[in-house]
């Protein structure tokens, strides 16, 4: 019996390491189980502590905003202003049609449509041989003058000294005072005639009278310039625009002419420049009509 049971016991004790085993399951379960229970207690702290958080700066918030805000402005008075939008006549600054003051045929030209020109340049040359030709008749009548008028000088002053001497009577020196006087009179009258020759022959040369551009030539090589001074009709040779600075001319309805005055302020706008603006003002008014010019 005592073998058997030894036998027995021998046999019994390897069952102890299961239940060590099931111990150490036990163990580690409930530490799992406390690291899931500590991990879900850290988010529930946090999220109290988050919406701790949020419930204050929401409380501040609120006194914050509790408190009326109060913004104070000094007024000032402001010019009073209002706008007006009128259709205006664009035009150059000056325009001048360009013509002869002689006759003749037009010999050269020098600058076409849109050429740009300064003042004092040579536009065109016009051939006037009349005007030459009587330019120098003029010129040799007035070295024929200024001879007799020398010859009856010097005989003035040779009477006038033998009548010192009792030489020769009064009447003879009167008539040599007189002549010298008659040809001094047509030496002026040729020095004028001369004059007013050398003024029609230097109209020969057409100048541009200011900078511009040249809009428009109406003549060519060859053709017949009148000036008109004969009743015949102008020639019209060049037309000369400065655009430099434009004038604009509105006309403004009656219910605000009292209120357009010199210095007003303007802004143009032109649909070849679509989004962009000239400034300009008012420089003068109409009295007797609602015409108002900018520049």
């Amino acid at each position: 019996m005592e073998s058997q049971t030894k036998r027995q016991i021998s046999t019994q004790e390897p069952q102890s390491p299961p239940i060590e085993g099931v111990q150490r399951r036990t163990r580690r379960g409930w530490l799992t189980a406390a690291a899931i229970v500590a991990v879900f207690g850290v988010l529930l702290v946090s999220g109290i502590l988050q919406r701790m958080h949020a419930s204050a700066a929401l409380r501040t918030e609120t006194v914050d905003m509790a408190v009326p805000t109060i913004s104070v402005v000094s007024p000032q008075r402001a010019a009073p202003s209002q706008e007006i939008v009128l259709p205006g006549n664009v035009q150059p600054y000056v325009t001048a049609p360009i013509f002869s003051r002689t006759n003749g045929y037009l010999q050269a030209w020098y600058f076409d449509i849109g050429a740009h020109v300064k003042k004092g340049q040579l536009l065109a040359v016009i051939a006037t041989p009349e005007v030459d030709q009587q330019l120098g008749q003029s010129r040799s009548n007035l070295s024929t003058a200024e001879a007799n008028l020398r010859l009856a000088e010097i005989t003035k002053d040779r009477y006038e000294g033998l009548l010192k001497t009792h030489a020769v009577a009064q009447q003879d020196v009167d008539n040599a005072v007189g002549t010298y006087n008659a040809n001094k009179s047509i030496v002026e009258a040729d020095q004028a005639n001369v004059k007013q020759l050398e003024a029609l022959q230097s109209f020969e040369k057409i100048y541009a009278p200011f900078d511009g551009i040249i809009t428009a030539r109406n003549t060519d090589v060859g053709a017949l310039v009148d000036s008109g001074s004969g009743g015949g009709v102008k020639t019209d040779l060049f037309h000369l625009s400065q655009v430099d600075r434009l004038r604009v001319y509105v006309n403004v309805p009656e219910e605000y002419s009292q209120a357009t005055t010199s210095g007003l302020a303007a802004v143009l706008t032109l649909s070849e420049f679509p989004g962009t603006t000239f400034t300009g003002k008012l420089v003068r008014t109409s009295s007797a009509s609602s015409v108002r010019a900018w520049k």
